[in-house]
């Protein structure tokens, strides 16, 4: 009886072993066989679960910034967004930030960055200084930074981000 089997799971698995995959046989010790049948039905069948992303407030860059994609796409605006704006044009030689993205509308030019008011106070300083030496360099300019929620009024760090920028 037992070579029947053994032949019949040899059988699915060079039949199906496309679609199916057999792990060896193990044994088990569980005073709830329905939770455990539950369980290794989580764990080895069932899909896994995700939550939405866009449930979730973003709250790094580049969650943030993939949520921008998200709308600039949907608005239909962001194949004419520059990506990837490099600033050592306008601060100094070396300079490897570069910002989000940059447009140009009616003779302005704008420039669009991710930033977290709940991570590291230094991106907004660096942000802050960058935008100041393209303000000393453009004419015209208008700086946007997209944070993952509005400043906090009780919450001194996000006043010293908002009141930086």
């Amino acid at each position: 009886r037992k070579k029947e089997w053994d032949e019949y799971f040899h059988d699915l698995d060079e039949t199906l072993s496309n679609a199916l995959q057999l792990s060896p046989q193990r044994g088990v010790l569980t005073e709830d066989m329905d939770a455990e049948l539950d369980r290794l039905y989580r764990d080895h069948v069932a899909l896994p679960r995700y939550r939405r992303a866009a449930a979730e407030t973003p709250s790094t860059r580049a969650a943030i910034r993939t949520r921008i994609n998200q709308v600039f796409r949907r608005a239909g605006i962001y194949r004419p967004m520059q990506k990837g704006v490099p600033v050592e044009e306008f601060t100094y030689p070396g300079d490897s930030l570069r910002l989000d993205y940059s447009y140009r509308s009616n003779g302005t030019r704008g420039f669009v960055h991710a930033l977290t008011i709940s991570g590291d106070v230094a991106q907004a300083k660096v942000l802050a200084f960058t935008a100041e030496s393209i303000r000393g360099k453009l004419a015209k300019t208008t700086f946007t930074a997209v944070a993952e929620m509005r400043p906090v009024p009780g919450n001194r760090q996000h006043q010293f981000v908002a009141r930086l920028l």
